[in-house]
């Protein structure tokens, strides 16, 4: 088994209607985002750019603030914004106190701000250019003189897809043109009415817009296949250094999670479409509702809720660490060196892998 990190200092006609809950106040003081209680426990305000609630983010969205993190006694309050950039400065500055968020918006903000510590990381690419199925473009260099749509300019669909442009040799500013087009079915009309050639992406709008589009979509092949470690959590320096044990209750809470989103993966997207009626495919049976719903979500949950190469959620050895840090700088996603041992907490996922996890999923799927 590899090393584990030891840096202590650190969906088509199924996704229609889409439930969206808007940002409320983060956090209180600005010193760290939640409330604080007589005991000393806080609820922790947790921030996703993913804007929506939807089956992509109901693992730590919709089920784990119902499950396992409150079994292990810590509230946890949601809060959709406005990409993964907008989320690590909501951190950042302290108006909230965990995120998850694209390595690349984590390393940024961290890069800049010592308020940022990376307490988990998530393997394997999520990141995609993907063209219409009957487009005669078969890899990155032909996209040249064409544009990309992206659902928007400050969001880790953006910035690694730019990155695997300038890897493959072509400028992301010269060669290309870029065009916001947002998700779902208006993206989708953006490929079919060829207002774009492509779609910068990532697994789980990108199974959505190809079954809203004509003919569907593919995947380019892409230098981001090889990366290890394409999202991170992240949490308030402050937050880590005072609530600890939450933290890792926190993400000890994902990794329960994780174990139904593998193994009973219709738990989570049943109990999504009963408390959010919104968020459930129209026009179908409920049965196939769920069928669809689980063949949509299949790639995503394979990355952002799955234990991981070293065997532990969040975990990756020190050497996938450097290489994905490496790749970064290079790719010139990040301003200047990361100081690794400070930036990333590791051990705080270590800490949360320790627990029975037949268990503890008897336990969550288990019906009464």
């Amino acid at each position: 088994m590899k090393p584990r990190h030891r840096f202590v200092p650190l969906v088509a006609t199924a996704m229609a209607g889409l439930l969206s809950i808007g940002l409320t106040a983060c956090g209180g003081s600005g010193d760290s985002g939640g409330t604080q209680s007589k005991s000393g426990y806080k609820t922790l305000t947790m921030v996703d750019g993913a804007q929506t609630l939807s089956a992509f983010n109901a693992p730590y969205g919709d089920y784990a603030p119902k499950h396992a993190w409150k079994t292990a006694g810590i509230g946890v309050d949601v809060q959709l914004v406005q990409g993964g950039t907008q989320s690590a400065q909501l951190v950042a500055t302290g108006k909230a106190d965990v995120s998850i968020v694209g390595l690349s918006s984590a390393l940024a903000v961290a890069a800049q701000s010592p308020n940022v510590k990376i307490v988990a990381v998530t393997g394997g690419n999520i990141w995609h250019l993907a063209v219409p199925k009957d487009s005669s473009v078969t890899s990155i260099d032909q996209l040249k003189g064409k544009t990309i749509g992206v659902q928007a300019l400050n969001t880790g669909s953006y910035l690694y897809n730019r990155a695997a442009l300038k890897l493959d040799g072509m400028s992301p500013d010269k060669d290309v043109k870029w065009l916001p087009i947002g998700t779902g079915a208006q993206a989708a009309q953006a490929v079919n009415s060829k207002q774009v050639a492509a779609v910068a992406t990532y697994d789980g709008p990108y199974e959505v817009l190809s079954g809203l589009t004509k003919g569907g979509m593919r995947v380019l092949p892409s230098p981001l296949d090889e990366l290890d470690g394409s999202g991170a959590w992240i949490v308030n320096a402050k937050t880590l250094e005072s609530h600890r044990d939450q933290i890792v209750k926190f993400i000890r809470g994902m990794s329960e999670t994780s174990l139904v989103a593998q193994s009973a993966p219709e738990d989570i997207i049943e109990e999504l479409f009963e408390s959010h009626p919104d968020t459930k495919p129209r026009g179908v049976s409920d049965a196939d509702a769920v069928t669809q719903t689980k063949a949509l979500v299949k790639a995503y949950w394979s990355k952002i809720a799955d234990m991981g190469p070293e065997g532990a959620y969040g975990v990756l050895s020190d050497a996938q660490i450097a290489a994905a840090v490496k790749f970064h700088e290079d790719a010139g996603m990040v301003e200047g060196k990361i100081d690794i041992a400070k930036t990333f907490d590791l051990s705080v996922s270590e800490e949360a892998d320790k627990y029975d996890r037949a268990a503890s999923l008897k336990a969550q799927t288990s019906k009464s």
